[in-house]
């Protein structure tokens, strides 16, 4: 529905009275309408929290942000009482000033930039997401698509769901009565199951050097989240725990995930939709007797790292949230809805032969134009597209190579759905452009080989990307794919169809090139829950 669609929404972070009227408060990161953030903004300032508005204007400053954003800062010029000077040890604050509507902000606000023992775990290598929220307000939902983003950009992550784990080991009925807070004996069998899937995600990290565990469960209240961490930090007390709650106040978001719950859930296999619907109403009643949301006013939890989203990516609030989380995560988190739209993974087509018949170099092949079989091919797609009723407003994001953007004219004949991203651009392998990983043993250096047997992800191509380079490139664009509600047609080369699609499958992106993508090939991805789908496959 448009309410459930909506776009993000400003909110004004709690200021103390002093600074009323200023969009900054100390280690909060707001996001609302209008607000871009550049991958390392929040790491630029030293992950202090900043809410970015457009209105803002651009002028000279010390630290220049997106969206038109001017914001004054410096180092150690200024803080609250004992405020340490810049260039000691511990804690230094950052001050800030913008002119905002006209407002008085001549009044400095102090914000703390991380001392050393603060940064030390959020350089951790082991991350566990704590999920937060009553039923139906699509926190399942949110922990696959967390995993599949993780995944794809190189961090290997499971999801553990105490629900799943409930249903196979418990004997007792588990209707409304059972989530009954005033039931003593189921209580403490929902705790004892949740804290035995919560040993079990340990156990899994702990055989890791690295990697992300999100625990899917309700943890709806202080005492709970407050076990749940010490459980954690006692385990491992370098582990970086971040909780993630899905609150929804919007009729119409709860009612779309009451629909998508009943019909994906196993508690209610077999049972008639209305016997079903009350039970599951009941069931969150008894929830809401005692669900404590997670407390942004800095009184109760204010230790806690957590991301809030509320209605979905409507408004999202982050706090102690810093490095890859706030870089990637977090825009990532913005961009979901529940929406259901197609998206086409198309590969650009065959090029024109080359004069001479010799290998055409990087810059030669982007500019090569399609071939007679191209054609007949990008003609025979794009017919196809205009016979589909919900593609006839599908936003277009092509590369900049030539072909892609002849492909992209005969579906949008006036240009106007059609962006053209550079980010698309194939992966650039420097000296070993064009070599397939089957001749890697023939035609790369042995050095290369071993590193690449070693880490795939990270080993750059001499004088070219590596794959962790590539996804970081190709993040902006995947952030924007998942934004749009209307269908989204996707033209581009090999290499970067073949990362794309290791997102849709939840796949390892270190099985990016042996991904299987034929010439002439389009793919559909549809979206059904927390993963995509294959439409017949």
């Amino acid at each position: 529905s448009s309410r459930a669609l909506r776009r993000p929404t400003l909110r004004r972070s709690r200021a103390s009275p002093a600074h009323r009227g200023a969009l900054l408060t100390p280690d909060m990161l707001v996001y609302g309408k209008d607000v871009s953030c550049l991958d390392g903004a929040a790491e630029c300032l030293g992950g202090v929290g900043v809410a970015l508005s457009s209105r803002w204007q651009r002028g000279p400053s010390n630290a220049s942000l997106a969206g038109g954003c001017k914001l004054d800062a410096a180092v150690g010029r200024a803080g609250p009482p004992g405020a340490k000077a810049n260039g000691s040890s511990g804690d230094h604050y950052l001050t800030g000033s913008a002119d905002v509507q006209g407002a008085d902000m001549s009044k400095v606000v102090p914000m703390i930039v991380r001392s050393a023992a603060r940064s030390k775990r959020w350089d951790s290598l082991k991350v566990v997401f704590v999920l937060v929220g009553l039923p139906a307000r699509g926190k399942s939902f949110i922990s696959m698509r967390m995993q599949a983003f993780l995944r794809w950009i190189g961090v290997e992550t499971k999801v553990f769901n105490v629900g799943q784990h409930r249903r196979q080991k418990e004997d007792q009925e588990q209707d409304a009565q059972y989530f009954d807070v005033g039931n003593a004996s189921a209580s403490n069998s929902r705790e004892a199951l949740a804290f035995e899937v919560l040993d079990s995600l340990m156990q899994w990290l702990e055989a890791r050097p690295q990697g992300a565990a999100i625990f899917d469960a309700t943890n709806s209240t202080v005492e709970r989240r407050r076990r749940v961490q010490e459980r954690i930090l006692e385990k491992d007390p370098q582990s970086l725990v971040i909780f993630v709650e899905s609150f929804c106040n919007d009729s119409e978001v709860v009612e779309a995930n009451i629909r998508m719950k009943l019909a994906k859930s196993p508690d209610y296999a077999g049972v008639a939709y209305e016997e079903a619907r009350a039970d599951f109403l009941a069931r969150i009643e008894n929830y809401e007797r005692a669900y404590e949301t997670l407390d942004d006013s800095g009184r109760t939890e204010d230790n806690l790292s957590y991301i809030k989203m509320i209605n979905l990516s409507s408004h999202l609030v982050a706090h102690r949230v810093y490095g890859l989380v706030a870089t990637s995560l977090l825009p990532y988190l913005m961009a979901l809805h529940i929406s259901a739209r197609p998206v086409w993974l198309v590969r650009v087509g065959e090029a024109e032969p080359q004069q001479g018949g010799e290998a055409p170099s990087p810059r030669h092949n982007a500019d090569r134009a399609l071939s007679e079989r191209g054609e007949v091919y990008a003609t025979r797609l794009a017919a196809h597209f205009a016979q589909l009723p919900e593609c006839r407003n599908a936003r277009v994001l092509v590369c900049s190579h030539r072909r892609a953007l002849e492909m992209a004219s005969l579906i949008d004949h006036e240009g106007r759905r059609t962006s053209v991203r550079p980010f698309l651009n194939p992966m650039d392998r420097g000296a070993y452009e064009g070599v397939r990983r089957q001749d890697f043993a023939e035609k790369t250096e042995r050095e290369f080989q071993e590193s690449f047997a070693r880490d795939p992800i990270n080993t750059r191509f001499p004088g070219g990307e590596s794959y962790s380079d590539f996804v970081r490139r190709v993040l902006p664009v995947l952030v924007e794919v998942e934004q749009q509600v209307e269908p989204v047609i996707v033209i581009a080369a090999l290499s970067t169809l073949q990362l794309l699609s290791c997102y849709f499958e939840t796949t390892d992106v270190r099985e990016a090139c042996d991904y299987d993508f034929p010439e002439h090939t389009a793919v559909e991805w549809r979206a059904g829950g927390g993963s995509f789908a294959r439409p017949g496959v």
